[in-house]
């Protein structure tokens, strides 16, 4: 079953990055101007997960939300750095313009559990957030 993840407020620090939508022309020298390709501002600042309760919880944060349309939180019990892992989404919403995140996977079994977190950006892109480990001995 997946599950919608709240938002909170971050207050304690504010972080800010400008996104370049478009390519744009610098002057070099004088009559001369060089190219700046489209740059990928948004980034993750932080991501965390932790045992609450008999679940995991897993919180992140964003560096900018420019461009960012929804996530998806996703889980493997394989090695992560496997091309062959198999990822399930355990959560997914919208970005609703918060710079920081949560949700609950409350269906987990003993074992390495990784998560990640994907970014869907509005051109189709896609940014992962690190990979993050939790050792659960007994349920």
């Amino acid at each position: 079953m997946k599950k919608q993840f709240s938002s909170f407020a971050v207050s304690a620090v504010i972080l800010s990055a400008a996104a370049i939508s478009n390519p744009v022309e610098t002057p070099v020298r004088k009559n001369e101007t060089a190219k700046i390709e489209k740059v990928q501002a948004t980034s993750f600042a932080f991501f965390r997960t932790h045992r609450q309760g008999k679940g995991i919880t897993a919180s992140w944060g964003l560096t900018s939300n420019a461009g960012v349309v929804g996530f998806s939180v996703q889980r493997t019990y394989e090695d992560p750095n496997d091309p062959y892992s198999e990822w399930t989404e355990v959560a997914s919403g919208v970005c609703d313009g918060s710079r920081s995140y949560k949700c609950t996977d409350a269906n987990v079994s003993p074992g390495f559990i990784n998560y990640r977190v994907v970014a869907q950006m509005d051109d189709g892109t896609k940014v992962e957030s690190a990979i993050s480990t939790v050792h659960i001995i007994s349920r």
